[in-house]
């Protein structure tokens, strides 16, 4: 298993405040006489700084020693609270690196698939097009949905925002794509999304699912390419089966 260089300082922190915990217990239980849960009891309020007192009175070698775990506590939790600090900003820094680099690459797309919305129409088409290593682009306002599929189809890349807004159409790079898929949960969006994708011109094909007639020949006169029923579908498929 790989270990991050973050991920190596933490365990070390955490195992050099675990390794002074043992040492003050033993240090305790050697130079004050004390039993081991004693000692341990000492070193970790000494360690939290929660200035409970001495539980037992200590010698001039005892009070010197709770000096040197009082230090060593302090730059402990100081380098602790550093790594930690550390690898927060450094997850937040290559998760802006990753979506900025997502976003040089779809600019970089032509020819691509933009698919709008994750339903099971959308993940149908996204494996189809995927399996064919086919460049698709997702859209999708569910940025855990999106990541999810991203960890099962590598090759795809994703913009999270509603299908709807022009501005997430143009970071999809809709201009440069040879076709658009619009299946959205919502027949009027995906009549919203037909339009703007139309008016924003281009030669794009557009793809809608549709089950509502009326509103399928609404996109039809907006300039949809296929406007495909799922049911119909279906149903044509299981008539074939059924005559052949």
């Amino acid at each position: 298993m790989y270990i991050t260089p973050g991920q190596f300082r933490l365990i070390f922190v955490f195992g050099s405040l675990l390794g002074l915990t043992l040492i003050g217990s033993l240090g305790y239980a050697a130079i004050e006489g004390w039993p081991l849960r004693d000692g341990f009891y000492m070193t970790i309020i000494t360690l939290s700084t929660v200035g409970y007192g001495e539980t037992r009175p200590l010698s001039d070698e005892g009070r010197w020693f709770t000096s040197l775990i009082i230090f060593l506590g302090i730059v402990g939790m100081t380098c602790c609270t550093a790594t930690i600090t550390s690898m927060l900003v450094g997850w937040d820094a290559a998760s802006d690196y990753v979506k900025k680099r997502m976003r040089r690459m779809i600019a970089s797309l032509t020819g691509h698939v933009v698919v709008c919305g994750t339903g099971l129409t959308a993940r149908a088409v996204i494996d189809r097009l995927a399996r064919k290593r086919q460049s698709i682009v997702v859209i999708d306002d569910d940025l855990a949905v999106l990541e999810d599929l991203k960890s099962q189809y590598r090759r795809i890349f994703y913009v999270e925002g509603k299908p709807t807004d022009e501005l997430t159409l143009a970071e999809a790079n809709i201009l440069a794509a040879q076709h658009v898929v619009i299946a959205l949960d919502s027949e009027i969006d995906n009549l919203l999304v037909a339009i703007t994708c139309r008016d924003l011109g281009g030669d794009i094909a557009i793809h809608a699912e549709c089950t509502d007639m009326t509103i399928a020949n609404r996109m039809r006169k907006a300039g949809v390419n296929d406007v495909i029923s799922p049911p119909q579908l279906c149903g044509e498929a299981m008539s074939a089966l059924i005559l052949a």
